[in-house]
């Protein structure tokens, strides 16, 4: 078996920890950031242009009560200006609705470019409080 373990062409290479290992100073360096952020629009226009990756649950603590709570977040990659690739979440619940909408009707699926924006706040009918309103399109490349 070779040291080189790859499972499939999406997978990032792995190798056996116990064998011989290749020198890393002659490694290329892969232009994506395995670290996320949380995107918090502040203001009515900003956008992301980006690839749906996934909708998964995410691990929030609230720092006023110290409570932590799952979050269900949709997982984008947004292509920087240099071309560099990195990861950002959100969990507005319109926003996870909406792609997870998309994602049971085939019409969106991983690798998917949109462009998400925000359209800012808008008061709810059945409470006092207000959500965010999103734009969602499909990217057309090439």
């Amino acid at each position: 078996m070779s040291q080189l373990e790859k499972t499939n062409e999406n997978q990032l290479q792995a190798f056996d920890l116990m064998g011989n290992l290749p020198n890393l100073l002659e490694a290329k360096v892969i232009p994506a950031d395995l670290t996320s952020e949380y995107w918090t629009p502040s203001e009515p226009g900003e956008f992301k242009l980006c690839f749906f990756q996934e909708i998964k649950n995410s691990t929030y603590t609230n720092e006023q009560t110290g409570e932590t709570i799952e979050l269900p977040c949709i997982v984008l990659l947004e292509q920087t200006t240099l071309g560099d690739l990195k990861t950002i979440r959100n969990g507005s619940k319109r926003l996870v609705a909406s792609l997870e909408d998309a994602l049971h009707q085939g019409k969106i699926k991983a690798g998917t470019p949109l462009k998400i924006e925000y359209l800012g706040k808008i008061k709810n009918t059945t409470n006092t409080y207000q959500s965010d309103r999103w734009s969602v399109k499909p990217l057309l490349v090439g």
